[in-house]
């Protein structure tokens, strides 16, 4: 019966709205539903409310209510409402939650950046996971100023439904976040330029009743009209800025307004190389012409480019004493690119390798040396020339440690 009355009270919320009745709402309905799916319940979750207030709005208001965005700030993915219109061209989907590589609930990779849809409804899935947790409103700001409202935009919705879970609020132990009320009104304000302001807020999850009260009253307010309260942070986390980008660049495969813009099939063209094949060359020579360095034979289970000159050494390696071995990332490379092209000018990029300055100083002290790169990324044979995601850390220092114990 609660969950019956609870996505009733969805549906009304979202009726009110487009009838004219009220300008925007807020449904304080229990049990949540955002995890539901068709075929099971998950997650605390009965029912699935949003969705089935949008269908039952959109069936309902077939002129006025054709395209809906739900922008889901709950702390967890909602893989509910992500199944109920993954291929859906007039929903579009926005979900911002902790994902740590698929290891926090619901576990697995559907909450990922790659997941954006199907069909037609490709391109109206955009998941904004949070690599770790210890989100705050700069992150949350952040996101919404590149990703959310860009994209919202060019939709142009006529409704926005807002699955409205706090456990990312400060004091939810559950979450371990840090979004503030004034952060959750901030993100209430943008959402509210949107659809004529229509608006529909549905509780979802959160698990520390303080934190609920105080950030669904600051939600209230901005709803009503008073301005959102100061923000105690502006500054977002390296991990936030990281998830940002990484969602900006697979979304913008499908957004003209995002940027940057894949230029993978540009660089196909002119045969370009990565950069960081072309700088280990580099230091391969530079080493070689001053320091008389040389290739050492590495064996390996597959053939990559990036392992050429990947360790070099003095031609008294093998004998000399003390031996300095040195294992290092591959040099920086400093510029501000074009935000459109992408393109960095040589001109204006710099090459920090701080390794050469150690190599010099134990050279020039007798030290026999070893030089070990340690590649982020390993060209592939066929190359794809497309943006390389990070490798995993686990699995780069497992690679290092077997180098390691192949020089030993």
């Amino acid at each position: 019966m609660c969950a019956r009355l609870s996505a009733g009270g969805a549906i009304e919320a979202c009726r009110g709205i487009l009838n004219g009745h009220v300008k925007n709402a807020i449904a304080v309905i229990r049990p949540p539903g955002h995890h539901a799916e068709h075929d099971e319940p998950m997650g605390f979750c009965l029912f699935n409310n949003v969705p089935i207030a949008v269908k039952a709005c959109q069936n309902e208001f077939k002129d006025t209510c054709r395209k809906v965005l739900i922008l889901d700030w709950d702390v967890h993915h909602g893989n509910g409402v992500q199944q109920a219109f993954y291929n859906d061209p007039n929903v579009l989907y926005i979900s911002l939650h902790v994902h740590q590589g698929g290891k926090f609930y619901p576990a697995g990779p559907k909450g990922d950046h790659l997941h954006c849809g199907e069909g037609p409804g490709l391109g109206k899935n955009i998941n904004i996971p949070w690599r770790t947790a210890g989100m705050t409103d700069a992150d949350y700001v952040l996101a919404f100023q590149k990703i959310v409202m860009p994209i919202a935009q060019d939709f142009d919705p006529d409704l926005v439904v807002v699955s409205a879970g706090f456990d990312a609020a400060e004091g939810d132990m559950l979450g371990k976040c840090h979004v503030s009320p004034a952060g959750y009104a901030h993100m209430t304000h943008m959402l509210m330029s949107l659809a004529d302001g229509k608006v529909a807020v549905c509780l979802e999850g959160g698990y520390n009743l303080r934190s609920i009260a105080v950030s669904a009253l600051a939600v209230t307010r901005t709803l009503m009209g008073e301005p959102p309260g100061r923000l105690a942070t502006t500054i977002p986390t390296p991990s936030g800025v990281d998830s940002i980008e990484e969602v900006l660049r697979q979304q913008a495969k499908y957004w003209p307004c995002l940027y940057p813009k894949d230029p993978s099939k540009r660089i196909k063209q002119t045969e370009g190389e990565r950069i960081h094949d072309i700088v280990r060359e580099y230091q391969a020579g530079w080493l070689w012409e001053n320091l008389g360095m040389s290739d050492l034979f590495i064996a390996h289970s597959k053939t990559s480019r990036s392992f050429t000159n990947q360790v070099l050494a003095t031609s008294n390696h093998s004998e000399s004493r003390p031996l300095l071995v040195i294992f290092h990332d591959p040099p920086d490379l400093v510029g501000t690119p074009d935000p459109r092209t992408q393109r960095l000018e040589l001109h204006n990029t710099w090459l920090t390798d701080s390794v050469k300055q150690y190599i010099r100083w134990a050279y020039d002290r007798g030290f026999a040396v070893i030089d070990v790169n340690v590649p982020k990324h390993l060209t592939d044979l066929e190359e794809t020339h497309e943006h390389a995601e990070e490798i995993d850390g686990k699995k780069n220092i497992d690679e290092t440690q077997l180098l390691a114990k192949y020089l030993w």
